[in-house]
């Protein structure tokens, strides 16, 4: 797919304003593919639009644009991954070592991947998940390409 859209398209197809984008970009919780070129308005991709999507619905979840970002680069590779975007909170038991004598207890691993619809199951049933948020990537995808008029 190689159409460009412009930033309002974008903020249409994700549900934000445009100033949201700009803000998200600004700050680097968004990070389009295609760069800035001085005297241009930057044009974007069908991908970029989906990456914002998941950052907006994670956020109306309540989880940090600052959060999402560090897990949405899969996003753009994410043919045949799946069809659920996760982001979960696992917490690790660690032992102090000679190198790290002051480090003990328990430290936060936050992971995103896309996974299967099957598969949630087995994350809702780990005694070792915290706590998980979840985006639907095929309805995502379906309400984007709506709004962008792709087929």
């Amino acid at each position: 797919m190689n159409q460009e859209f412009t930033i309002q398209q974008l903020a249409d197809a994700a549900q934000l304003t445009r100033y949201q984008v700009e803000a998200w970009i600004s700050r680097g919780h968004f990070k389009p593919e295609n760069p800035v070129e001085t005297g241009k308005a930057r044009k974007f991709t069908y991908e970029d639009a989906i990456v914002l999507g998941a950052v907006a619905e994670f956020s109306r979840l309540g989880l940090s644009p600052a959060v999402v970002s560090m897990h949405t680069a899969q996003l753009r590779f994410r043919d045949g991954c799946g069809a659920l975007f996760v982001i979960s909170t696992v917490f690790r038991q660690v032992s102090a070592t000679e190198a790290n004598p002051d480090i003990e207890g328990e430290i936060d691993i936050t992971s995103g991947s896309i996974v299967p619809t099957a598969e949630i199951a087995s994350i809702v049933a780990d005694p070792k998940v915290r706590a998980f948020a979840v985006v639907n990537l095929e309805q995502l995808e379906h309400r984007v390409r709506a709004s962008l008029g792709v087929a």
